[in-house]
């Protein structure tokens, strides 16, 4: 599900591709290397598939996409757009953990709508400039958020997308195959955590994720008496699909960002909160794509017991890099 924002915002071949060692060389249960930087090797390849008539819709390809447009859509405007889109499931595949799950049967699907009317009206929600829709297997996108974007007002500057939203959704897409069994607050801070390394046109910097999420939680939230409020680990933690899609809808666009930030910091302390943070999150995935309980995966992942404490560890560790925190109580 895409995070609310009033910014409205493929082939590749030669990757270039950095990595660092960050665990030890006696930990053989993780997979030894992280990414640092990713860059895509070429602009992605796109081919039309079908051309539109009114009756049919414009169809294009690209390695793991089939774009669907009732209009024909700029070429200038489609190979950013894909090229960042592929970026994704290439840059999924080079974390060293199982998130990488892509739907089977061919190229994912991509519904593209010119207007927030038209794509409201298909099942998007009021205000967004996307969502993924795990019924109809595919990503709901407005092209005039991502493919012809209007200019930023009073701007004679030219139309800009927030690619970061649309890196976001393709990661929900590219996690379908557990989707439907991840707790939201873990699908979701995925999500944040690729669209906070992603820096433009599919280029990801991992050696500069503290700055990237402290920035980004700063552009998005306003500080009160220089605290970002967030929702706690604890009440984060037990939304569920229905209650954060709620907030969604009746919240404030800033005041829902809140869930997503808090999600946020809650993977990226798996991610790199050390190496038996991440051997755990890597049991964890483990098993929820063997099926087993998820309720009891998220148990061992993150005790109940211990959620006040990593909610007080999240405080400390941002403060002295530049991001102070303030966790709300769970409402009555």
């Amino acid at each position: 599900m895409m995070r609310p924002s009033s910014r409205r915002r493929f082939l590749v071949s030669g990757i270039a591709f950095l990595t660092i060692t960050i665990v030890s060389a006696q930990d053989s249960s993780v997979a030894k290397r992280w990414p640092t930087i990713y860059k895509p090797g070429a602009k992605a390849k796109i081919i039309t598939a079908q051309r539109g008539d009114g009756a049919k819709p414009f169809i294009y390809h690209t390695r793991h996409f089939e774009l669907h447009s009732p209009t024909a859509l700029s070429r200038r405007h489609l190979e950013k757009f894909a090229t960042v889109a592929e970026s994704v499931p290439d840059v999924m595949a080079r974390i060293p953990l199982p998130l990488l799950g892509m739907p089977k049967g061919g190229r994912a699907k991509v519904l593209i709508f010119p207007d927030e009317e038209s794509f409201v009206k298909a099942g998007g929600t009021q205000g967004s400039a996307g969502y993924y829709s795990g019924r109809k297997v595919a990503i709901m996108l407005r092209a005039d958020t991502f493919l012809q974007p209007p200019p930023p007002a009073g701007s004679r500057l030219p139309p800009k997308a927030d690619y970061d939203l649309l890196v976001h959704e393709f990661v929900h897409l590219c996690m379908h195959r557990d989707l439907g069994y991840l707790p939201t607050w873990f699908s979701e801070g995925v999500a944040e955590y690729f669209a906070a390394a992603h820096t433009n046109n599919g280029v990801y910097r991992f050696d500069n994720i503290l700055p990237s999420i402290r920035d980004r939680l700063k552009q998005a939230l306003p500080q009160e008496n220089n605290l970002i409020i967030l929702p706690g680990v604890e009440e984060t933690m037990t939304l569920t699909p229905k209650t954060w899609h709620e907030r969604i809808e009746h919240g404030e666009a800033v005041d829902s960002y809140r869930m997503y930030a808090s999600s946020l910091l809650i993977v990226h302390t798996l991610f790199h909160g050390g190496t038996k943070r991440r051997n755990a999150t890597l049991t964890f995935l483990k098993n929820i794509t063997a099926r087993k309980s998820t309720a009891d995966q998220v148990e061992l992942l993150i005790p109940r017991k211990t959620q006040n404490q990593l909610q007080e560890r999240i405080i400390t560790y941002w403060r002295p890099r530049g991001l102070r925190l303030k966790f709300s109580a769970i409402p009555e």
